[in-house]
């Protein structure tokens, strides 16, 4: 936790792609199973884990370059898109660099449906919260893998979710983290 900050400038150095399992487990992974139900890393309003991980990765070694969704069941990425989406990543953030020069970016986004029919209107509150704490369990454990983090909440929805490859309406994007060796 002393450690804990937000970086915004990175070394142009691939991280292992071991590290970024260990990320995305940690996030928002299964951690254990119990009578029949799966629970995840982070807590979630009503166990309905509305939030759903997408990565960016610009430099992850043993990974191609691309947009991919993270399958938590299987603990693997699914490819969206490959090839180098660091110009549009950075684009979508408001021009904000670190994107780019981040080892990998994470998106996270709501599937308002998982919660909205238990919850109505909170359901809103909810899945920020959600969002919320998956942000601060990737940056807690990116920290110790000596990686840095910033959260990034500025921004273009419609340029991230056509990215990412997501309607816009049943399922957005809510918020971001760049990962990346601190420069």
């Amino acid at each position: 936790l002393r450690r804990r900050k937000s970086v915004r400038d990175f070394q142009s150095k691939p991280i292992p792609l071991g590290h970024l399992s260990y990320l995305l487990w940690a996030s928002s992974g299964v951690q254990r199973a119990e009578q029949g139900f799966e629970f995840r890393t982070a807590p979630s309003a009503g166990a309905l884990y509305p939030i759903k991980t997408y990565v960016v990765a610009n430099e992850v070694r043993d990974l191609e370059p691309g947009v991919y969704h993270y399958g938590i069941r299987n603990h693997e990425l699914e490819p969206i898109r490959s090839g180098d989406a660091r110009r549009q990543i950075a684009a979508a953030a408001l021009g904000q660099a670190m994107c780019a020069t981040a080892a990998t970016v994470f998106a996270w986004t709501a599937v308002f449906a998982r919660a909205k029919w238990k919850y109505a209107e909170r359901a809103y509150r909810y899945i920020y919260l959600d969002a919320g704490h998956i942000a601060e369990n990737l940056a807690l454990a990116a920290v110790s893998l000596d990686l840095g983090t910033c959260q990034v909440g500025a921004l273009f929805d419609d340029e991230v979710n056509k990215l990412i490859e997501v309607d816009g309406t049943e399922e957005s994007v809510l918020y971001m983290s760049v990962v990346g060796i601190p420069a």
